[in-house]
């Protein structure tokens, strides 16, 4: 895991959202800090969609297309295939960190904020700005899923080099850069200032992908 302390009130911690190793850094972070308040990268709607995954699992087609959240489901689907060529071994599901800091702010009796936008507003901007040629590549990732052997890429690996992670977002940005700006860049600006202004109730502990605790830090 990396920390990043903004100052003795503000502490960023970055995970890579999947594993049990990510929930017990999340957990010990809220137990070492002792924080007042404990800030997640979530939103409403991903934190039902954690809690309730059959859910939306269970909605039809036609359902999803009505509410417009055809870009959600596409995202989704785009991500399991990223998760599949790392090499993620089945149940070890992304969000499982940020619900374990919200089960043990809750049991700390500690604040918890959702600080992250809503997710289908974040997609729905990807989407709009981004080219044809670009929805193209995205479609194309998905319904033309190639097999690769990635053995040697464990789940230590992308917990302890954030290089990694780096890596997956650079991959995002070359293939849909108007994606990678609303989904990268926007949401670190979003994520900074949600933080910010929680300082007036205390310390904060933010729980935040690995992938944007640079950005977030360099906005604060």
């Amino acid at each position: 895991m990396s920390t990043i302390d903004i100052d003795e009130n503000l502490r960023l911690l970055g995970t890579a959202h999947i594993s049990k190793t990510s929930a017990e850094a999340a957990r010990a972070a809220v137990t070492e800090f002792d924080p007042d308040v404990v800030a997640v990268e979530l939103c409403k709607g991903r934190l039902d969609a954690l809690m309730q995954p059959e859910k939306f699992d269970n909605e039809t087609l036609g359902k999803v297309l009505r509410e417009g959240k055809a870009p959600l489901v596409l995202f989704q689907s785009l991500l399991a295939i990223e998760q599949r060529k790392m090499g993620v071994a089945e149940g070890e599901m992304p969000g499982t960190d940020l619900l374990a800091a919200i089960q043990a702010a809750a049991e700390a009796d500690k604040e918890v904020a959702l600080v992250d936008r809503d997710i289908q507003i974040t997609l729905r901007r990807a989407w709009r700005k981004m080219r044809f040629s670009e929805k193209r590549k995205i479609l194309m990732a998905v319904l033309f899923e190639e097999e690769e052997e990635n053995d040697d890429v464990s789940i230590n690996d992308l917990l302890e080099n954030t290089d990694l992670i780096t890596k997956m977002i650079d991959e995002l940005r070359e293939v849909a850069p108007a994606a990678g700006e609303v989904l990268i860049d926007e949401r670190d600006e979003f994520l900074a200032a949600s933080i910010q202004s929680l300082r007036p109730r205390g310390r904060v502990l933010a729980v935040i992908g690995a992938g944007h605790l640079e950005g977030v830090a360099k906005h604060l």
